[in-house]
């Protein structure tokens, strides 16, 4: 008996990006299901590429004839996207191209599963996602499953650079060589198995069990103020439970779910005042947590954004102790990246707002000193050219 889910675990410029996890409509598409089952459990799917991706559109892949992956200076490969076979070929029928399924199934909703195709009933083993309500498909293709895990993959996935996004020029829509996309591992999933994901967290601890993308969750009224902000702050302080396990990372991939969802479902400042309040607020909490996560992660010029943009805030006042932090991580960070003068200049703000504090002083102190030693290196050398 065919399993109801299989996984492709996916990667993107050779760095990995998480598991999608398919559920198979084995009834309505019996045929269909059997033969991307067997070709997941065979790894048959291991190492080819998504090779046609179309933002707001979908991603497709499942080339078993030209799309195996190759090294740098042959990509893409050669007719890439014009191939594959099935499970049914014959030595009659080296393609083993079969019959359509559930083709009236509406394509009206993103994170379906169906069967590219060159026409009727020319199905082989290419496949595409939809990543966007596509009704014009309906009736066209074999709709045979659905993402029901790892929709943040798809999304990464549907974002990266492509070639050309220019339907008659060649190579259209391949993904660029630096953001290839390669179904790295294949097979069968079933309830309770890993769900590795490296670009997301999904961690449903505080009660998170929302989708990475706002748009994406089903069953969710996003129009309501009161409900959005309920989520958003769900979010953000799954978020912090995360960052008090020292889970940093984890906690800065769940603070940026929590501004996507925060910038995106923010009400009218017109219509709901309360609420569009309290979402800048939100933010401007979320954008202190993310300079603090980023920091202490190394990533000190995504700190620097995430500081900017707090003291480019209009409508959400910092307060004397928080424009004192912003000011004290963004020195450190331009310390770290080794640029002292700008980092001093601003240690020296961070100071004025908060004189008292230890770790601010004793930031200014060390960076002071390495200006003042690098002054007096330079001094010296030049010393020598006229002594």
């Amino acid at each position: 008996m065919t399993s109801n889910y299989t996984y492709l675990d996916v990667s993107i410029g050779g760095e990995s990006a998480g598991r999608i996890v398919i559920e198979l409509f084995n009834g309505a598409a019996p045929k269909t299901t059997k033969n991307f089952h067997q070709f997941c459990q065979s790894n048959a799917y291991k190492n080819t590429y998504f090779h046609r991706v179309i933002k707001n559109f979908m991603i497709q892949g499942g080339d078993l004839s030209n799309g195996k992956t190759v090294k740098s200076s042959e990509y893409p490969p050669a007719n890439i996207g014009k191939g594959g076979y099935s499970i049914y070929k014959t030595e009659d029928d080296p393609s083993g191209k079969f019959e359509d399924e559930n083709s009236d199934y509406p394509i009206t909703t993103p994170f379906l599963v169906c069967m590219a195709n060159s026409g009727p009933n020319t199905n082989t083993s290419q496949f595409f996602i939809s990543t966007y309500p596509s009704p014009h498909l309906t009736g066209l293709h074999t709709v045979f499953g659905k993402v029901v895990h790892g929709k943040s993959v798809v999304r990464h996935i549907e974002k990266v650079e492509v070639i050309s996004n220019k339907n008659n020029e060649t190579n259209a829509w391949i993904p660029v060589e630096k953001q290839s996309v390669v179904i790295d591992e294949c097979g069968i999933w079933k309830d309770g198995d890993d769900l590795p994901n490296s670009i997301a967290c999904t961690d449903p601890i505080g009660g998170d069990k929302y989708e990475e993308y706002p748009d994406d969750n089903e069953g969710l009224d996003l129009e309501k103020g009161d409900v959005t902000l309920k989520i958003t702050s769900t979010i953000k302080e799954s978020a912090t439970l995360l960052f008090k396990q020292k889970r940093t990372r984890d906690a800065f991939l769940k603070y940026k779910k929590a501004l996507r969802y925060c910038t995106e479902l923010i009400p009218d400042e017109e219509s709901d005042k309360t609420n569009y309040k309290k979402f800048l607020d939100l933010k401007k909490t979320l954008y202190l947590n993310l300079s603090l996560t980023a920091l202490q992660l190394q990533k000190y010029q995504t700190c620097i954004d995430y500081c900017g943009f707090l003291l480019e805030m209009d409508d959400a006042k910092l307060t004397t102790t928080q424009t004192a932090k912003v000011f004290y991580r963004l020195g450190k960070a331009y310390a770290e990246l080794k640029k002292y003068d700008t980092a001093l200049d601003i240690l020296e703000k961070a100071s004025l707002f908060s004189p008292t504090d230890k770790t601010i002083a004793t930031e200014h102190q060390r960076v002071k000193q390495i200006v003042e030693d690098a002054k007096l290196t330079e001094k010296m050398k030049y010393a020598k050219f006229f002594g």
